[in-house]
């Protein structure tokens, strides 16, 4: 048997492979029913196995089986950094805070491969709840969790200018910013990009929409059933998810900011995981007389249109968010050779053609 926790409270009971009881229906996970198989959830809290590293990972902490519910959750308990949920036996009574510590030995291997430490410490975070396909991990600087994540040149492009072209249209996205480390070791430098927990230290809990909608990616399916105050915001990740020609937008990247007293719905999470937009997956393209697939969904949904009406910007903010994102980029990664043009121009092209056609 099993207790779910939130911080220190017992908000569940489950067996080796149900929800057997709710005992704080406002604290669980929206997705928590009696009945519920508890791999659902875990799965959506666990480390991507098809990553190289995961797999030095699993084998630093001595995990035979990533299939092992019980494995899991007496190694990792289900911990993340974004939210305050976890579980544990209910013969255990382990200490929340010491299983957030953070460990960079284990990080070191998540996201490099390996650790310069001969020590096998296997306290505090294990970084088994950091999900996503690219070598990434959570480190803790200056009292804040940062996401450190690898990337190809054209991923960590898409991902700054993204961000960099959000911020300077005033949209509310996690913040990021490249870092540069070279090895001591190999001289060998390598670029990632890393992000700002936006949850701050979990002050308040992150909930993927994975958790509301399960893989229904749907615009028709999704608006009707979030919240009247989610529906703005939401209308406007997915505009600008066209404009950056960002296809990744499934729904573990994308989620809802809970209260972590009340569990109460307070907004939509600032847009992040940029890094296959742009020309990351291709060069991006827009049909200029009949749009593509991201304006298709957009205008073919009511709620869409009236949001987008009272709510697009101006193009003239369009403009200077790109050159601003363009100007930034050149900066940070240097690619001054770059033919910015074929970004630019689509982002206009696209902002031309939804402005167009939303009346």
């Amino acid at each position: 048997m099993y207790k779910i926790m939130h911080k220190t409270e017992v908000i569940a009971l489950a067996d080796e492979e149900n929800i057997t009881e709710i005992i704080n229906k406002a604290l669980c996970p929206h997705c928590f029913v009696v009945g519920m198989p508890l791999y659902i959830w875990l799965d959506n809290r666990c480390v991507d196995m098809h990553r190289s590293h995961s797999r030095k990972l699993f084998k630093a902490l001595r995990l035979r089986n990533s299939e092992n519910t019980a494995e899991l959750i007496a190694i990792g308990h289900g911990i993340s950094i974004t939210d305050n949920w976890w579980i544990q036996r209910d013969d255990e009574n382990l200490e929340y805070r010491e299983l957030k510590k953070y460990n960079e030995q284990i990080a070191d291997i998540a996201l490099l491969g390996g650790s310069d430490s001969d020590e096998r410490n296997t306290e505090g975070y294990l970084e088994l709840g950091t999900v996503g396909s690219y070598e990434k991990a959570w480190r803790f600087e200056g009292n804040s969790w940062y996401m450190y994540k690898q990337g190809g040149t054209q991923e960590l492009l898409s991902e700054y200018y993204s961000y960099l072209f959000l911020k300077a249209i005033q949209f509310y996205v996690a913040e990021y910013r490249i870092k540069i480390i070279k090895s001591a070791e190999t001289g060998l430098s390598t670029t990632f990009m890393l992000s700002k927990d936006f949850t701050n230290n979990a002050e308040v809990d992150f909930e993927p929409f994975c958790n509301y909608f399960g893989d229904n990616e749907e615009l028709d399916f999704i608006i009707p059933r979030l919240p009247e105050k989610l529906i703005k915001q939401y209308v406007m990740t997915v505009f600008y998810d066209a404009l950056l020609f960002n296809g990744d937008r499934h729904n573990q990247n994308i989620g809802i900011i809970r209260d972590s007293l009340t569990g109460e719905i307070l907004s939509l999470a600032p847009g992040f995981d940029y890094n296959l937009g742009l020309i990351a997956s291709g060069v991006p393209r827009i049909n200029k007389s009949t749009g593509n697939i991201f304006t298709e969904s957009i205008l073919s949904n009511e709620t869409c249109r009236r949001v987008l009406k009272e709510n697009i910007p101006d193009r003239q903010k369009i403009t200077i968010a790109v050159e601003f994102a363009t100007a930034g980029v050149k900066s940070a990664l240097g690619l001054n050779d770059l033919n910015y043009s074929l970004i630019e121009n689509y982002i206009k092209d696209t902002f031309d053609y939804i402005s167009e056609n939303i009346y």
